[in-house]
């Protein structure tokens, strides 16, 4: 079978999705063809680039090389997917969709069913696995992949290829005959048994990501599946539940970290990278042996990598081992600086001291990271979000190479705070978050607080990273007018000069 895959993604939003890549793998090794047609460097009159407005809001340095290692492109979407077709002449077409793109995905299923009626769509990924009864509902949509797709996908074309029925596939919803077959989710994937994801049919410009202001080539290693803990803004917990309930055991599990060290070799070697980038959630949640495994395995790859991980995790054993087999940064979410309203809201259940403890190992050992934080949450006040803010103040005090990433909260179905949401009517019935990057938030907040969260996103860094005298003029910034505007360059400017830590 050919496969055409729709891979919708936010403008210069790059990575390669392991995910979608372990789709591509698998069906290759059942014979199948592969082409990917991706979103990320189509423009249009909004577009506005991630690494921009993180630099803009003081979060990270400005990339200098972006415009020359992501050029977008010249062309028309539609003509340019029209024209893919046309060519590739695929059999079926898979839409991997979160929901942020669900907009988009729409749009684009919509005009190749007015082009190609005959060509099968089946659409997968988080937000048709929580929204399938929405999704299914769609015209331009023939089938639904609920769950992971590595076998209800490469079954699907298997048995196309061989002329066989389809409707019966576990993790598939099928519509035929004017019904819809809903069968239920396949099995979770042992992710030992799995071949390793196949980057080779993405754009080339999807491997780029930035790093201290400049663009590396990375390669994407996830060495986990989901995650054991419960935080109220993520999916997990549902996913958790999700498959609980249909019988499919445990929902996080971890790669064996012999077969780790041979994927990041098998990924070296094929595509050659100058950085990898470890995508599990929380990388450190291993055994003392796989740590020791992956320790002893890296120390010859000799290759700068990044990870993400929990604070409970953290050791400084672990982390001078880390760094001296090559790790180079490390993103880490403290997501609120108030402890009450961070473990009743968020479900993140540790001290701001336990925080600021760990940070401290990291400045003991010369280890930068970004710290994540969000506004604009639910219940949230003026005054807690400046605890966010004093929060942070104090961790640069204790560690100044840390950068403290601000995100404006966006709820998504499937999280338990989206449903907070829902119940407390701050949401509308029918929402979709087609996240933007804006400072505007989607939840129903007075006209005042909305405007503090607008002042606050764009000001956040001022606040943090300037004394307190400061603060008069910081406020003026937080205004979006033409005083507002002049203080925030002024402001800007001044921490550009000032001497890096």
């Amino acid at each position: 079978m050919r496969v055409l895959f729709i891979y919708p993604v936010l403008y210069k939003m790059t990575g390669l999705p392991a995910g979608l890549a372990s789709i591509c793998a698998v069906l290759k090794e059942n014979g199948h063809e592969i082409r990917i047609f991706d979103t990320a460097f189509y423009a249009n009159k909004e577009s506005r680039s991630q690494t921009k407005i993180r630099s803009e809001r003081g979060i990270s340095k400005a990339v200098e090389d972006e415009e020359r290692r992501l050029p977008e492109n010249d062309t028309d979407i539609e003509k340019d997917i029209i024209s893919s077709i046309n060519e590739y002449k695929p059999d079926i077409i898979g839409v991997s969709i979160l929901e942020v793109v669900y907009d988009i995905s729409l749009r684009l299923t919509k005009l190749i069913k007015r082009h190609f009626g005959d060509i099968p769509i089946v659409a997968g990924g988080i937000f048709p696995t929580f929204s399938a009864e929405r999704v299914i509902g769609e015209n331009s949509v023939d089938m639904l992949c609920l769950g992971e797709g590595e076998t209800a996908i490469s079954e699907l074309c298997n048995r196309l290829a061989e002329g066989k029925s389809f409707t019966d596939i576990p993790g598939l919803w099928v519509k035929k005959d004017g019904g819809i077959y809903k069968n239920r989710p396949s099995g979770l994937h042992d992710i030992n048994k799995l071949p390793y994801p196949d980057y080779t049919e993405f754009d080339k410009r999807l491997f780029y990501k930035p790093m201290q202001g400049r663009m590396f080539k990375m390669v994407n290693i996830a060495t986990s599946r989901g995650c054991f803990y419960n935080c109220s803004f993520c999916a997990s917990q549902k996913l958790v539940e999700f498959f609980k309930e249909n019988g499919h055991g445990q929902y996080y599990r971890q790669m064996d970290m012999q077969r780790a060290i041979k994927q990041i070799e098998f990924q070296i070697e094929k595509y050659n990278p100058e950085f990898l980038y470890f995508s599990s959630v929380n990388f450190l949640a291993m055994s003392e042996d796989d740590f020791d495994i992956f320790v002893k395995g890296y120390r010859k790859i000799k290759l700068p990598f990044w990870i993400q991980t929990r604070p409970e995790t953290i050791t400084k054993k672990r982390l001078l081992e880390l760094k001296n087999v090559g790790m180079n940064w490390l993103s880490i979410g403290l997501e609120h600086g108030n402890e009450e309203f961070r473990r009743k809201v968020l479900q993140r259940n540790y001290s701001n001291e336990f925080f600021f403890q760990k940070m401290e190992i990291l400045r003991e050992l010369g280890i930068g990271a970004s710290v994540n934080n969000m506004i604009g949450l639910p219940f949230e006040t003026r005054d807690l979000v400046f605890d966010t803010i004093k929060a942070n103040k104090q961790l640069l005090e204790r560690n100044p190479r840390l950068e403290c990433n601000v995100f404006l909260f966006t709820p998504f179905k499937g999280c338990e705070l989206y449903d907070v949401c829902m119940k407390n009517g701050l949401l509308d019935m029918d929402f979709i978050n087609a996240c933007d990057f804006s400072d505007k938030s989607v939840i129903r907040f007075s006209e005042d607080f909305q405007e503090d969260i607008k002042g606050l996103t764009r000001t956040f860094n001022l606040y943090v990273r300037l004394p307190e005298e400061y603060y008069a003029d910081i406020k003026i910034a937080e205004k979006n007018n033409k005083a507002g505007n002049i203080m925030l360059r002024k402001l800007f400017n001044f921490l550009k000069r000032k001497p890096s830590p």
